[in-house]
């Protein structure tokens, strides 16, 4: 069965829920709301995720290290939490997680959910979900900012790489 995904005004009112491929379609007309969740280690080093060939957008592609949509009736946070889970093998609770900001990604109609979760987690024991991720490594800011930059990683717009740039700048004083 299809996944149903609460959906928005671009303000952020609700206004009632769509298929996960409603959504998805070209120009939907409203917006749905997604996790992105950055995760950085006690070095400051950031955690990248490589998306599974298999995927239908942009596989192959360097990404945030744990994504995924919130599904009706649940709360960002409890959205988080499964998607870390899911992806990584990573159990996490609320406290995990700190709540930075919602970003209106107008390209793909979302307002996502961003948080940041300082954590220290050795790659070699996650369990990768496969259909979703190929490999995950840590890379220091000065590699990010390169991959963040290059053809290498999930294509997003200039305003959103230099918001999650000041984000981490600000956070971690990483410059």
């Amino acid at each position: 069965m299809e996944e149903l995904f609460d959906v928005y005004t671009r303000d952020g009112e609700y206004i009632g829920v769509k298929n996960k491929s409603i959504c998805h379609s070209e120009k939907p007309g409203f917006y749905h709301k997604p996790v992105w969740i950055w995760i950085i280690n006690s070095n400051n080093d950031i955690l990248v995720q490589k998306r599974a060939a298999s995927k239908k957008n942009n596989p192959n592609k360097w990404d945030i290290p744990s994504a995924g949509h919130i599904i009706s009736g649940e709360t960002p946070i409890q959205g988080a939490i499964r998607e870390t889970y899911e992806e990584l093998g990573v159990i996490t609770k609320e406290q995990d997680y700190k709540f930075i900001s919602e970003y209106i990604y107008d390209d793909s109609f979302e307002i996502a959910q961003i948080y940041l979760m300082k954590k220290d987690l050795d790659i070699s024991k996650l369990k990768l979900q496969e259909e979703e991720v190929a490999e995950v490594k840590w890379v220091n800011y000065a590699d990010f900012k390169n991959l963040f930059y290059s053809d290498e990683f999930v294509p997003f717009n200039d305003e959103y790489k230099k918001f999650v740039l000041d984000l981490f700048d600000n956070t971690f004083k990483l410059k």
